[in-house]
């Protein structure tokens, strides 16, 4: 299962639609996650027939007033995948624990890390040129039986950070 990975959007439509349009056509990809920054964005892509989850940012009224969850829980492949805008923020040491893989936003700075068997992403931003120093960036987490990558790619969409992985009953390992 391929799963592309959005985040920190920020209005910028245009990036927003031909990252989802190469992710969904190239790619191939089973869902959208779009981790907020800006939440109704998406709703450009209601034409792509492609499943979206999403959750809103931190400056999102409906997430400061709680009408829209702060994170989401989904079993892929059985595999727990935490998704929220901020895990700092809003994962409690219960929720990493349970979750094997953590998806995020918030910082703008892509990201891909292993920390005592779980996977943390975070894809970056699609705000525009350069923001916080980055340029635009995007994930893919593809999801196998016995193995998970996971690539980060430039607006380019040429990849620029890249990890494979092994899944076990104990949880996912680097492959050499």
């Amino acid at each position: 299962m391929k799963i592309g990975i959005i985040s920190d959007t920020h209005g910028n439509i245009g990036l927003l639609e031909s990252t989802a349009d190469w992710l969904i056509q190239r790619q191939k990809i089973a869902v959208l996650y779009h981790l907020g920054d800006d939440y109704d964005d998406v709703k450009c892509l209601g034409d792509r027939f492609i499943e979206i989850v999403q959750v809103p940012g931190l400056y999102d009224n409906r997430y400061k007033d709680g009408s829209l969850p702060a994170k989401l829980f989904e079993q892929v492949q059985g595999l727990t995948i935490l998704i929220t805008h901020s895990y700092e923020k809003d994962a409690t040491k219960e929720d990493l624990r349970r979750s094997d893989i953590i998806v995020s936003g918030h910082t703008h700075k892509e990201e891909i890390r292993l920390l005592d068997g779980r996977l943390y992403i975070n894809p970056g931003h699609l705000k525009g040129p350069l923001d916080k120093n980055m340029p635009p960036s995007f994930g893919l987490l593809t999801l196998l039986d016995r193995s998970v990558s996971v690539a980060i790619y430039g607006e380019n969409f040429k990849p620029i950070r890249t990890m494979e992985l092994v899944r076990s009953e104990s949880g996912l390992y680097k492959t050499s």
